[in-house]
């Protein structure tokens, strides 16, 4: 229930925030080059966030908090995000009805020495599927909302465990993470209240052709190859 709770405080302190906030440059958030083999579809999830440097070298309020919520929208018939229940089972997100919070499906971890509180949110853009992911109630530091907050892996670097699913693409063919409509959301400090709006997501997916397969580890094995004559 708290992370139910927090996933729409999340979103209720962002727009909030952006009534009576210092307004900063916009912030971004990457899910990186995600390439996928042929014979092996999933790839590992991760999101990199990057502050607008002015917004996250602004004072903290000593005692107050920081926090971040995103949005980004895909096309569940091309790739799926994938998230790994209680029972260890992965489930499809764009199965989840609306409004579904990660309470109900997973353990939500937060990162080691990060003091905030992970929530996750599905929604809908008519046939796209659009991921809310939060964090607040983290130590009003100014280091603290850069960096990864969700992966595949659960280590120091990352907290829920999730990856994606490259289902309907094509060899050769790239897809590329979209913009939801709902906003794309910003990072907030309180105390004096400080906002830096999300540029548009950045993102693509890949499966390589075979043929391109077989070239590239043709290469690298003519680089060992070489590697080794140069070292006898």
């Amino acid at each position: 229930m708290r992370f139910a709770k927090f996933a729409v405080g999340i979103s209720v302190a962002v727009l909030t925030a952006s009534l009576s906030a210092q307004r900063f440059g916009p912030s971004t958030f990457s899910l990186g080059n995600n390439i996928a083999s042929p014979d092996n579809p999933y790839v590992d999830f991760t999101l990199t966030l990057t502050p607008d440097r002015d917004f996250l070298v602004s004072s903290p309020g000593s005692g107050f908090y920081a926090a971040f919520a995103l949005r980004f929208a895909y096309d569940p018939t091309k790739i799926e995000l994938q998230i790994l229940g209680l029972d260890g089972v992965w489930i499809n997100v764009s199965s989840l009805r609306d409004g579904t919070t990660g309470s109900s499906i997973t353990d939500f971890v937060a990162q080691r020495d990060l003091f905030g509180t992970a929530a996750f949110q599905k929604l809908s853009q008519g046939s796209k599927v659009v991921v809310e992911l939060g964090l607040g109630h983290a130590t009003n530091e100014n280091d603290v909302l850069s960096g990864n907050f969700f992966g595949t892996r659960l280590d120091r670097n990352t907290v829920v465990p999730m990856r994606w699913w490259l289902r309907g693409l094509a060899f050769g063919e790239t897809y590329t993470i979209e913009a939801a409509t709902l906003g794309n959301g910003q990072m907030i400090k309180t105390r004096p209240s400080r906002t830096s709006p999300f540029n548009n997501p950045q993102g693509t997916f890949f499966v390589p052709e075979p043929a391109s397969m077989i070239a590239l580890g043709s290469g690298l094995v003519g680089l060992l190859a070489l590697r080794r004559r140069r070292s006898n």
